[in-house]
């Protein structure tokens, strides 16, 4: 058993070398680039670092762990499974929770204004309900942050990557019999613009370095 009874954040993330966001790219009209990748990852790792959190990153494919380990430096490693987005979601936070989490969060890897705020208070509510789902909702109408005390039925049959994520998970906890509390809302970076929006926070330090690089 790891870090027994210490609620756990799972950073979800391709290995840079291997590509995606590929929406982000189209946006900028340039071919993925591996410097802007790390820096995203990196800076979502710096800025959600929260004391008495274990902070794990969830990679895929599992051949890059290592690549990542060396990467990220003294935060832990872990593959994430086969299967689609929802699948590995899951899996990811059952196995934290087989290691022994008392929580469990999961973000992406492309949130790198993020603070450990809404991460201490995911924490903060969940350690006063078990039947609480927290949700933060992206102004996609997604979310970049899930967090419960047991994992939620509520990865299958989603429509990934639309609009309808979020309303469709909250259907679904309300079924299940959670209690939904929203965090503030943010964008995730998946355009020039939200990219823009990141890095006017002054929060995503090596982001705004690429941005300075590259287009600026």
């Amino acid at each position: 058993m790891v870090d027994a009874a210490r609620p756990a954040l799972a950073i979800l993330t391709r290995a840079p070398s291997s590509g995606g966001k590929r929406r982000l790219f189209q946006t900028l009209d340039i071919p993925p680039d591996v410097d802007l990748l790390r820096a995203l990852l990196l800076d979502t790792v710096d800025g959600s670092a929260l004391e008495g959190v274990r902070r794990v990153v969830a990679v895929t494919p599992a051949s890059a762990s290592e690549e990542v380990r060396e990467m990220t430096g003294i935060v832990d490693v872990m593959s994430q499974p086969d299967g689609d987005l929802g699948e590995r979601m899951q899996a990811v936070m059952a196995a934290l929770f087989e290691q022994g989490a008392s929580a469990v969060a999961l973000i992406g890897s492309d949130v790198p204004h993020i603070t450990a705020a809404p991460i201490a208070e995911t924490f903060d509510v969940l350690a006063g309900d078990g039947d609480a789902l927290v949700l933060g909702p992206s102004t996609d109408g997604g979310y970049y942050l899930i967090g419960a005390c047991r994992v939620p039925d509520v990865f299958t049959n989603m429509p990934w990557g639309t609009a309808l994520v979020l309303s469709s998970t909250v259907r679904a906890a309300a079924t299940l019999g959670f209690r939904v509390h929203q965090l503030p809302i943010m964008c995730d970076v998946d355009t020039v613009e939200d990219l823009r929006t990141a890095v006017s926070s002054g929060r995503a330090p090596r982001s705004a370095a690429w941005m300075r690089r590259r287009l600026c």
